[in-house]
């Protein structure tokens, strides 16, 4: 079987400024009624990817302050909450919460810690030829400690949570997501990944994650 590949939300160079819901609990969803494809899952993955990466270059999420343009400063504490709101291809995605680490505003070399929390009021997005809306309960807690130098990142961290969902062909259920990932890249090497746990009750060593490179 072809190996699908499931966003974790890594969207290398812009989830570095995106941040989660600090004192969240994550929640295990529930898979009950009808099923995604695997392809459907991966559309919403790719969705919630694109979400984030959309907010990403915002320079406030990253501590920048509000006002004229700063001078390089070099390396910069980064302490901060976050709270966002992204556009799914219709409806929105909540993002909440906060992101500690340092940052080199000069090379944009990094090392975060992040705790994210996706709220998915109602968002719908297209796999296929079929139109799927996701909403909550519970959300998907999202964890990860991020570096990136010059020539190479790495990323680990998980996926806790869950969500309801409607399909454009009546089909209606919930899916959990616990998984785990571990990822890292050199320049000029292959990319080195594992993803470990379970999204809609399937094993996620079928899946691969999505970087956005």
């Amino acid at each position: 079987m072809r190996r699908s590949r499931i966003t974790v939300g890594i969207a290398a160079g812009l989830s570095i400024a995106v941040a989660g819901c600090g004192g969240d609990e994550a929640v295990l969803g529930v898979n009950s009624g009808d099923q995604l494809s695997d392809s459907e899952i991966q559309a919403l993955f790719n969705a919630l990817g694109t979400a984030i990466g959309g907010i990403g270059g915002s320079p406030h999420v990253v501590g920048a302050q509000d006002g004229p343009a700063l001078a390089p400063t070099g390396t910069i504490s980064v302490n901060q909450n976050v709270n966002e709101t992204a556009s799914c291809e219709s409806g929105t995605i909540g993002i909440k919460g906060t992101v500690a680490g340092t940052i080199d505003d000069e090379t944009f070399e990094s090392d975060l810690s992040m705790h994210l929390t996706l709220s998915l009021g109602t968002c719908a997005f297209t796999a296929e030829t079929q139109t799927i809306t996701v909403s909550n309960p519970p959300g998907i807690v999202f964890d990860m400690d991020f570096a990136m130098g010059q020539t190479s990142f790495s990323a680990s961290g998980s996926q806790v949570g869950g969500f309801d969902f409607t399909a454009g062909d009546g089909r209606v259920g919930s899916c959990a997501i616990d998984l785990t990932f571990d990822v890292s890249y050199t320049t000029g090497s292959p990319q080195n990944s594992t993803v470990t746990g379970e999204v809609c009750g399937r094993s996620a060593a079928d899946f691969e994650p999505y970087t956005g490179t």
